[in-house]
């Protein structure tokens, strides 16, 4: 056993109804019976030696722990092969006057301890045998009311505290499903952004990928030193040609590096033509 357990349970006995508490510990047991009616209580602690010796008396030994545990069925009634009885120490006599077939003792005074204590029989029912362990309870007093309502106070608050506790366990909960959360979404968001990160460095190659091609063409279309093209001399050559088929003289093809020559102005031709018939026909 670990931490220790509390029971508690409604039986009905042959003097009436009783409330049964249990409490068990690694290595002791405490039995408190209280009566419904009168409000007197019943009370007693054994260890684990006391125990196993009262099962070793009744020849049928039991561990603590087992007993432990045939007692907690018993008050459940979690098993019909244990169940509990609460006798007066008369009605123990009795029994084991029947068991043992002889004569019961007389009864014990009312003034004597005996008479006060009442035993809680653990039963334990076999196929063809019932087995009795009487837990002797002394005789505690009735509870007093400053007494029930302190017990009433302190288990209101172990009830608040439990509630409390509960509710900063669920609280707790809350959190920890909160922070899991938190930290998927970081995960993904963390993905997405190396995600990004990754495209960004491809566009990047990509990018230099595409000037350096686009380097590559303009080096590939520049024209080489020393060589110019002109196609309008290319259209001159070539009147020139089906000039020259004519029988006129080619025009003369002006230097790359010099000026255009004027156009030809055949107004101006006709009057210089005529200034020098003048000049001609005064020298007559």
């Amino acid at each position: 056993m670990g931490e220790p357990r509390y029971l508690q349970a409604n039986c009905a006995f042959r003097h009436g109804g009783h409330v049964v508490r249990l409490t068990l510990a690694r290595s002791t047991l405490e039995v408190e019976v209280e009566a419904h009616l009168t409000g007197e209580q019943w009370r007693g602690e054994f260890d684990a030696a006391f125990i196993e010796d009262l099962t070793h008396k009744t020849g049928n030994f039991k561990q603590f722990g087992i007993f432990c545990s045939m007692l907690e069925s018993a008050l459940m009634q979690s098993s019909e092969c244990v169940s509990l009885e609460l006798l007066t120490y008369a009605d123990l006599e009795t029994l084991r006057s029947r068991k043992v077939g002889a004569i019961a003792r007389p009864h014990p005074s009312a003034t004597s301890p005996l008479s006060t204590k009442r035993y809680l029989i653990l039963v334990y029912s076999v196929e063809f045998d019932r087995i009795h362990y009487p837990l002797p309870l002394p005789y505690a007093g009735k509870l007093d009311p400053a007494a029930l309502r302190r017990l009433v106070r302190e288990l209101r608050e172990e009830l608040a505290q439990l509630r409390a506790r509960r509710a900063t366990r669920r609280l707790e909960d809350e959190l920890l499903r909160e922070k899991a959360r938190h930290q998927r979404e970081q995960r993904q968001l963390a993905a997405e952004l190396a995600e990004v990160k990754a495209s960004e460095r491809r566009l990047q190659l990509r990018v230099k990928s595409l000037t350096a091609e686009l380097a590559s063409c303009k080096r590939g279309r520049r024209p080489l030193a020393g060589t110019t093209s002109h196609p309008p001399e290319r259209r001159s050559t070539s009147r020139e040609s089906r000039g020259g088929s004519q029988g006129r003289p080619p025009p003369r093809s002006p230097s790359p590096a010099g000026p255009r020559p004027p156009r030809f102005d055949p107004t101006a031709f006709v009057r210089a033509r005529q200034r020098r018939q003048k000049e001609v026909e005064l020298k007559k």
